[in-house]
């Protein structure tokens, strides 16, 4: 619990390094250190000491920072991507895991931006800064999560489209949201649940049918 409280108070400190836009605030500061302890906590819960839970508790503060400076100016800085792609890296080397495995999270990381660019390019769905925070969560998850990243992230904002649409009773086109917070709580559900979201799908289609 402490170690949750130190790097809490790490990111709050952080963001404002980061970001000169932000100013100081108490919301920022409840959703940090909540978030971080929360999800932590729930993680250790799961997973305990593993590499999969030292690569996951590295990546939350990093998921968090992002969506929040994302949410707040709509922007995300590449030293922050480019950062939690190199310390995960690092993780993956020190704890030695096997070469599959490096392969798998390899192989995550090349679909996060593969796939990613292709729909940011052909679509405008997405920013280009989606693209490397797509890259670092596939990276974490590896290459048997990445499309349900992209299937799960799309899906809330889809939700979150219908519910800001009820409540203007009305479409408008012109609304930018912020993605990466969307993309994060993907993230995190995956890995919570490990729930393969594609393969569920298709489980149920195939019951009706």
């Amino acid at each position: 619990m402490a170690i949750f409280l130190i790097v809490s108070y790490i990111e709050n400190k952080l963001i404002y390094i980061i970001c000169k836009d932000i100013k100081p605030s108490l919301s920022n500061t409840i959703i940090i250190y909540s978030t971080s302890i929360i999800i932590s906590l729930l993680i250790y819960n799961k997973y305990k000491i593993t590499t999969d839970s030292i690569s996951y508790f590295l990546l939350i503060p990093f998921i968090i920072l992002i969506s929040i400076i994302d949410f707040r100016t709509t922007f995300v800085y590449d030293i922050t991507v480019v950062s939690g792609i190199i310390i995960q890296s690092v993780v993956f080397i020190l704890m030695k895991i096997p070469y599959d495995c490096l392969l798998d999270h390899l192989e995550g990381l090349v679909i996060g931006l593969l796939l990613s660019f292709l729909i940011c390019k052909t679509t405008k769905a997405i920013a280009e800064g989606d693209i490397g925070f797509y890259g670092l969560c596939c990276f974490v998850l590896g290459a048997k999560h990445s499309l349900n990243v992209f299937v799960l992230s799309f899906l809330i904002t889809s939700l979150f489209g219908i519910l800001i649409i009820l409540k203007q009773r009305r479409i408008d086109l012109k609304v930018r949201i912020p993605f990466t917070p969307f993309i994060s709580i993907a993230t995190i559900l995956i890995m919570l649940t490990q729930y393969d979201i594609i393969k569920i799908y298709f489980e149920i289609i195939s019951e009706k049918i």
